[in-house]
């Protein structure tokens, strides 16, 4: 049995053990003196080795431990621990504001930037999106240090840095430009041909007709695949392949609540997967198998990816600067629903989405680019019957000869088309978003005039009317702030100061197509208050701006001025 220091009696213990004790310490410390050690006096605070636990590294296990999180989750986040944020600050204690600091961080950024990672079969830069990961967990981490109790730090300097984004990086010229590449539905049809095996075909049209996930769509069963009532099909997606790094494969659940979900399909696919044999598979059996049964491993298939993209590329039906991935299948997808003016609700609902900021931020774009002659609905994709067109409803004249138009009030946002289709689509769109109902009235020009042209000529008045679909934009909000005369905040809304977004249409209030847009104004009457907020198109610059715009109410609260807005003042006070 091995004999404790603390068996030995006191005042009796050999001078070895206590070196082992301070070695075991300086170890403890990493290299360093230990906690409440001073260099000729000694352990001057006995309790001062308490305080490790206080370190980063110690801290940031503790926080990822402790975590709700699957088991997968919390290694992952182990490892990037260990592998970018330890060599930098494991031996630096989260109280410590020069250790963890505005320059502190945007250094570590700085150096992330410049590290290499294995990206695909390639070695590069550290993308912006790894960035934000990691960012995301050290803030994560030291948020905990900030709302512990007691607080162990005023504030979190990673609320103060300003990442790069995701063109701030550049490209080889044997690679895509994008983080995603999409494909159009001649490109994905070329693609699927280039595959000799019947089964990866089958895959890939899945994959396509659905938007699943890799770990999804291989564990589908033949079960998941159904027409419950006549006439519609679905894939129930239950569980995904799994895997804890260094354990075996596992099938689990989805990679969020929200994943576990039903994504319906066509007809035509349907009738494709009874022809690959769907009927005859027992229900228990994969979809998709590695050819005796079991899992189909990526990395498999990868192989026979890779192949039948360089055989597109030799038939000339897919570009040669196009690198796609199996995962841009599901991109694709997404591309030719929202092309077709599909909701972005309905889109984040059936990837599985947790979040439809989640959906804005990766596929938000492509509302406004996708172009509806390249992209089409996947029904019309895979080669089957399109729906027939709608036929315009009502003229090109009026009722009392002046040209026809069509006005969906929107609440108290009138907005007139001169095209049917736009009027009802955008309707539609409305409704699918937001609820409720839109009514769409046809009138003519002159009766727009009169009812809508507020005195103005009818040139001007027509100028309003619309030659398309509205426009829409994700835009950032944050406020009201609102102040009283002695510089105190009234708090109407706990959050109204926490920034929120939103999709904003062009004839909304605070649509927006700047970065961030101040607003500051006094208001007048008996109170006096003075008003704060911020919006615009990015979320850092939005943050920054309503910071900005609440210390310029401060600043006209503490000036007692007139009613007027935060401009006038600040140009008095210059």
């Amino acid at each position: 049995m091995p004999i404790e220091f603390s068996d030995w009696p006191a005042g009796r213990r050999p001078r070895w053990a206590g070196r082992k004790v301070f070695k075991d310490a300086v170890d403890e410390a990493g290299q360093h003196w230990p906690p409440g050690w001073v260099k000729g006096k000694g352990y001057i605070d006995p309790t001062a080795a308490d305080e490790l636990r206080y370190r980063f590294d110690r801290w940031a296990l503790e926080s990822v431990e402790n975590r709700t999180a699957s088991k997968r989750y919390r290694v992952q986040c182990i490892r990037a621990l260990e592998m970018y944020m330890f060599p930098t600050f494991g031996n630096c204690y989260v109280r410590s504001a020069e250790r963890f600091s505005r320059a502190t961080i945007g250094a570590w950024v700085n150096k992330m930037l410049k590290t290499k990672v294995k990206r695909g079969s390639k070695i590069k830069d550290m993308s912006p999106e790894t960035l934000r990961r990691l960012h995301g967990l050290l803030s994560s981490v030291l948020k905990e240090a900030v709302v512990a109790e007691p607080p162990l730090r005023h504030r979190n300097p990673c609320d103060l840095t300003r990442l790069p984004s995701n063109d701030d990086w550049g490209i080889s010229d044997d690679e895509s430009s994008d983080d995603m590449e999409f494909m159009t539905p001649e490109e994905v049809a070329g693609l699927v041909q280039c595959f000799p095996r019947p089964s990866d075909r089958m895959l890939v049209r899945t994959a396509y007709g659905s938007g699943l996930r890799w770990g999804e769509i291989s564990a589908l069963a033949a079960r998941h695949a159904r027409n419950p009532p006549p006439g519609e099909y679905e894939l129930r997606v239950t569980r995904a392949w799994k895997r804890v790094p260094g354990e075996e494969w596992y099938l689990g659940p989805p990679k969020s609540k929200a994943g576990r979900r039903t994504v319906e399909f066509t007809a035509g696919l349907w009738q494709e997967l009874l022809d690959y044999g769907l009927a005859t598979l027992g229900k228990d059996a994969l979809l998709f198998h590695d050819g005796s049964g079991g899992r189909l491993p990526c990395s498999t298939f990868y192989d026979r990816w890779m192949a039948g993209v360089a055989e597109a590329k030799k038939r000339g039906v897919l570009p040669e600067w196009k690198f796609p991935t199996f995962h841009d299948l599901r991109h694709s997808h997404v591309a030719a629903l929202l092309s077709d003016r599909h909701s972005l609700t309905y889109v984040q609902r059936r990837l599985g989405h947790e979040s439809i900021k989640t959906t804005s931020d990766r596929y938000g774009h492509l509302l406004e680019t996708a172009h509806t002659a390249a992209l089409v609905t996947i029904d019309r994709v895979m080669g089957f019957t399109p729906p027939a067109r709608a036929v315009s409803a009502g003229s090109d004249r009026g009722r009392d000869g002046g040209r026809a138009m069509y006005v969906a009030d929107f609440g108290s946002h009138p907005v007139a088309f001169w095209d049917w289709e736009d009027a009802e689509g955008t309707a539609e769109r409305w409704v699918r978003e937001c609820g409720g109902s839109v009514h769409v009235e046809q009138m003519t020009s002159d009766e727009w005039i009169s009812a809508f042209g507020d005195g103005a000529s009818a040139d001007s008045a027509l100028k309003s009317v619309r030659t398309q679909r509205p426009h829409r934009a994700w835009v950032w909000e944050a406020g009201p702030a609102v102040y009283a005369p002695d510089g105190s905040e009234v708090v109407t809304n706990p959050s109204a100061a926490e920034l929120r977004g939103s999709w904003r249409w062009d004839f909304e209030d605070l649509y927006t197509e700047e970065l961030a847009h101040p607003a500051v104004e006094r208001r007048t009457g008996p109170q006096a208050q003075t008003v704060a907020r911020a919006w615009g198109r990015d979320e850092n610059s939005v943050r920054e701006t309503f910071a900005e715009a609440r210390a310029d109410a401060l600043r006209i609260c503490s000036l007692k001025p007139e009613a007027g807005t935060v401009r006038e003042v600040a140009q008095s006070v210059a």
